[in-house]
């Protein structure tokens, strides 16, 4: 797999997750549009706040009674303290993961409303190719072989992942990514962490 073909695979790899992030979107908005308003049950707030109140106590009495419900329902909140080095190492990782998310909102806003135009998609992405130098660092922290025996056990009917597709193709990809098939889950996020932090 050479540089340009790791840099298809770094874009497809990425825009998956993205992708189907918005296809699920959209499909709860259309069940939302669909759906039909909740009927009025002719009850006033504070006779709803009533039965709620009375529906928690109910809970409680039944945990209290059930041994094994009550015993969960312990926690035991003392933790050992942490040392300094483990904390600003979970401060910077949540810092890495909220700029992944502001960067996929970002590119999720930058696409049109409605359903995914998939080779609409395509031809922007490929018209903007990734920054050379976010291609380099993922490039040089990749483990060239390990990446190729893993696209090696992936179904063959599908097009490459190094190399440019149409919106055909990445849909088939898309229905396979949203199966959880493990080997292309595994694939797809190892490729996306070479990613992180550039």
């Amino acid at each position: 797999m050479n540089r340009n073909e790791f840099s298809l695979l770094l874009l497809h790899a990425n825009a998956l997750p993205m992708l189907l992030m918005q296809q699920l979107m959209g499909e709860v908005s259309e069940e939302l549009a669909r759906a039909e308003p909740p009927a009025d049950d002719g009850l006033t707030d504070e006779q709803r706040e009533e039965q709620s109140r009375i529906a928690l106590n109910d809970l409680a009495d039944r945990i209290e009674a059930d041994p094994e419900l009550a015993a969960l329902s312990v926690f035991n909140f003392g933790a050992p303290p942490l040392p300094d080095e483990e904390i600003d190492r979970m401060i910077q990782q949540s810092r890495e993961e909220d700029a992944a998310i502001k960067q996929t909102m970002a590119s999720l806003d930058e696409m049109p409303d409605g359903p995914l135009d998939l080779d609409t998609f395509l031809k922007h992405a490929y018209a903007r190719p990734l920054p050379a130098a976010r291609i380099d660092a993922a490039f040089a922290r990749a483990d060239i072989s390990a990446l190729a025996a893993s696209l090696a056990q992936l179904p063959a009917d599908l097009p490459p992942l190094t190399a440019p597709m149409d919106g055909n193709g990445l849909a088939r990809w898309l229905a396979f990514f949203r199966t959880e098939d493990e080997q292309c889950e595994a694939l797809v996020f190892a490729v996306t962490r070479l990613d992180e932090g550039a």
